[in-house]
């Protein structure tokens, strides 16, 4: 039965969880700040942000399926419970701690992260009438970006007791927790018994349209860490960590812009001119080395960024029949998992140029001309 109206007790606590589902990113900014405590182990540390993003290659497929026995709601549920314990390890372990404690602490939040993702982006559709859902997912879109952007200022707000984030966003957990707890939506089981197969969504790749949107999504996210993990390094004071609200701002700022945009424009052509934009400002990035240039580049990047995810994802959906919908889904959320190769590789890149940060820029190079060269093959076979 299609939703005709949307009920306000179900809606909020699912936007809590696109707030919520927003707390994985907030390691790749960090990660600066836990290195300066083991600067014996750089490289080690630049792996962090790396078991965030594992756990959507290994358990997205999995969890989809028990959300399909026992509901999307039971399937978040789990998702805030291991978000709650792997934010409290690390400040429970306390300064100085044995780095094994980010390691399972981050492990644990990047499994919570994918029971998150897995249940409350279909969850929204069950809430929302299908008209406006577009509508909806950038409201949750912006949510999470919310969630990012107060990192920096929360960091400097805190100064040496900076882990207290830590604290503060196992409570809001714990607050979005109760709200899906109380909150009335029923989904015990899905009409669908067939669950989609980690297969089913591989196989998809055969089709050339959805092979290439998918690792253009690969490439954002990878790019998407790349520069959280550039945010503490880029400027060399305390005020660096703000590029990454600079950033996420503007991307806050793009979701809207693209929303309207979109609605007139090809999602082929608006992505064209972002990813133009974007390897311009990786440029600026590179060469100018200028306070005020780093943050206005960082923040347009995330303009550009804004609706690289929206619009591979509109064109793969399109490029196969309805009901391979939800393996179309799986694939591209398997693709996310990308983002686990990126900060390992931005810091190697870094330390091969003796410490040159601007050298991990060029990263993202690479990245974006493959999104570029794809919307002009999308184009085509349009």
């Amino acid at each position: 039965m299609s939703v005709t109206a949307v009920n306000k007790s179900t809606l909020y606590p699912a936007l809590m969880g696109f707030f919520i589902m927003g707390f994985c990113d907030i390691i790749a900014p960090i990660t600066g700040k836990i290195a300066e405590q083991y600067a014996d182990h750089a490289a080690l540390v630049s792996f962090l942000p790396s078991m965030v993003f594992l756990w959507l290659l290994l358990l997205s497929t999995p969890l989809a399926s028990i959300a399909n026995r026992r509901g999307r709601k039971f399937v978040a549920l789990i998702g805030y419970a291991l978000t709650v314990a792997g934010l409290s390890i690390p400040f429970a372990a306390g300064k100085g701690c044995d780095l094994t404690y980010y390691f399972i602490g981050f492990a644990l939040v990047g499994m919570g992260n994918t029971a998150v993702q897995v249940a409350v982006n279909p969850m929204l559709a069950m809430i929302v009438p299908e008209a406006k859902m577009t509508s909806y997912l950038t409201i949750g879109q912006i949510c999470r970006n919310i969630s990012i952007m107060l990192v920096g200022p929360l960091v400097l707000l805190l100064g040496a007791d900076w882990s207290l984030l830590f604290v503060i966003y196992a409570a809001l957990t714990v607050i979005g927790a109760a709200a899906m707890w109380r909150s009335p939506l029923q989904d015990a089981a899905s009409d669908d018994s067939r669950s989609v197969s980690m297969a089913d969504c591989f196989r998809l790749l055969g089709n050339s349209r959805v092979a290439m949107c998918a690792i253009g999504i690969g490439a954002i996210i990878a790019c998407d860490v790349a520069v959280g993990t550039l945010s503490s390094m880029l400027i060399d004071n305390d005020n660096s960590i703000l590029t990454s609200t600079g950033f996420y701002g503007c991307r806050i700022v793009g979701t809207i812009v693209g929303a309207v945009v979109l609605a007139r424009y090809s999602e082929v052509l608006y992505l064209r001119w972002n990813m133009l934009g974007a390897l311009a400002l990786t440029l600026v990035l590179f060469f100018c080395r200028q306070e005020w240039a780093v943050f206005a580049a960082s923040g347009m990047i995330g303009f550009t960024f804004s609706c690289v995810f929206a619009s591979l994802y509109a064109v793969a959906t399109k490029a196969v029949e309805p009901s391979q919908a939800n393996a179309v889904s799986g694939l591209l959320i398997l693709f996310i998992s990308a983002g686990a190769i990126s900060s390992p590789v931005v810091s190697a890149i870094i330390r091969a140029a003796g410490g040159a940060v601007n050298y991990g820029v060029l990263f993202m190079a690479p990245c974006l001309l493959y999104i570029l060269w794809t919307t002009f093959k999308l184009n085509r076979r349009a």
